[in-house]
């Protein structure tokens, strides 16, 4: 038994465009897609801002700055908190008063030192100037001449300081604004007088 297919009128009719015209044309069809999927990619890619603020309301940072009066008030506040620190060698108080890096560590090093030798610091400042030299939003850098002495007693009591005296020091502390607010970043004696 023969099959029989039957035709439909547009395949009777004999097509005048080359083969080769249908191969461009899908070609073509295929690149414009690309296009313009590769034209929405960019656009969305492009859009740094993954949450636009509302039209009209571009909110500046909030400002964390301080004056120079109130700097030299948050200083107070965090030297405070890092005598006592020393005088408990309570490592436990380092982040209320210093930030992340050299500085934290340093500190942390040293109290775990008095702790493992059973040491207990005495020390005493005695401030004679201070002063701020850089205020930015971002840093304080302050200016402290300080009389300074350290004691340092064992656990019955007994003074067990290798060098006694008293000394004049200058220091260049910085400050930087954090998400915990300011804090202590950085602590260099630039000149020591012994007195």
């Amino acid at each position: 038994m023969q099959e029989t297919k039957t035709r439909t009128p547009a395949e009777d009719m004999p097509s005048s465009r080359p083969t080769w015209i249908r191969a461009v044309a899908i070609v073509a069809a295929v690149a414009l897609l690309g296009g313009v999927l590769y034209a929405t990619w960019q656009a969305v890619a492009s859009n740094d801002d993954p949450e636009p603020d509302a039209i009209g309301r571009d909110e500046p940072e909030p400002d964390f700055s301080l004056s120079d009066a109130q700097a030299i008030a948050r200083f107070h506040e965090l030297d405070e908190i890092r005598v006592r620190a020393y005088k408990t060698a309570d490592v436990g108080m380092v982040s209320n008063f210093a930030d992340q890096g050299p500085f934290k560590e340093q500190v942390v090093d040293e109290l775990r030192t008095l702790r493992r030798e059973g040491v207990i610091a005495s020390p005493t400042f005695k401030t004679e100037h201070l002063s701020v030299s850089n205020n930015t939003t971002h840093r304080i850098e302050l200016r402290q001449v300080v009389i300074f002495d350290a004691r340092f007693f064992n656990e019955d009591g007994e003074d067990v300081t290798d060098e006694s005296g008293r000394e004049r020091l200058t220091v260049l502390w910085e400050l930087s604004s954090t998400n915990h607010g300011w804090l202590m970043s950085e602590s260099n004696i630039v000149d020591a007088e012994s007195l």
